[in-house]
């Protein structure tokens, strides 16, 4: 969730003339457990609807110029940057995803393999994300890397090759899930 202490990528953001928006959707945390269980399976849905609500505001109030946006963000941020983009493909003029999460049965199977099928980190993301085995449905339509096609703007993909919490193939999976699909996109692995 975001708060009210310096954000030093907000700062460089707003320095360079960019009005950032950082909405605390459903599923955030610090506000109780049951705003954070309104967002559980619910990724690429009800939490995607809340960022687009507080984009239609902002561009409703004449605040920001629907002819120049850009969606960012790091780790699950960067997942909504890219579902942003899927869900809304005409809304954002450019993408930013850093260490997001492109596949999310991909996220699960690495769980799966990092922590164990028993661990409580990968229950945890199966009650958070959804269960692979029926969910499978739900968790294709919410994975940016299978409906590359749908994405309009430009993407950039951010991600460190030690990050041992979302898995850098997302970002090579995203990568060349556009590649695939003629959108463009550079990668940028640190």
């Amino acid at each position: 969730r975001d708060d009210l202490d310096y954000d030093d990528t907000v700062q460089a953001l707003a320095a360079q003339g960019w009005l950032v928006l950082q909405p605390n959707f459903r599923g955030s945390g610090g506000y109780g457990k049951a705003f954070a269980d309104k967002g559980r399976r619910r990724w690429g849905e009800l939490m995607q609807d809340d960022v687009e609500d507080c984009v239609a505001h902002l561009v409703a109030a004449g605040r920001a110029d629907p002819a120049r946006l850009a969606i960012f963000g790091a780790s699950y941020g960067g997942y909504a940057a890219l579902m942003g983009a899927v869900k809304t493909p005409r809304l954002y003029k450019a993408v930013v995803a850093i260490a997001g999460d492109a596949d999310l049965l991909e996220t699960l199977a690495f769980s799966r393999r990092e922590d164990g099928a028993d661990s409580p980190a990968y229950a945890y993301w199966r009650a958070t994300i959804g269960d692979p085995r029926t969910d499978e449905a739900m968790l294709v339509r919410a994975s940016p890397a299978r409906r590359a096609q749908d994405i309009q703007a430009p993407v950039l993909l951010i991600h460190g090759t030690e990050d041992q919490i979302v898995d850098p193939r997302q970002s090579r999976l995203m990568a060349r899930a556009l590649k695939a699909a003629g959108k463009s996109c550079e990668l940028m692995e640190l």
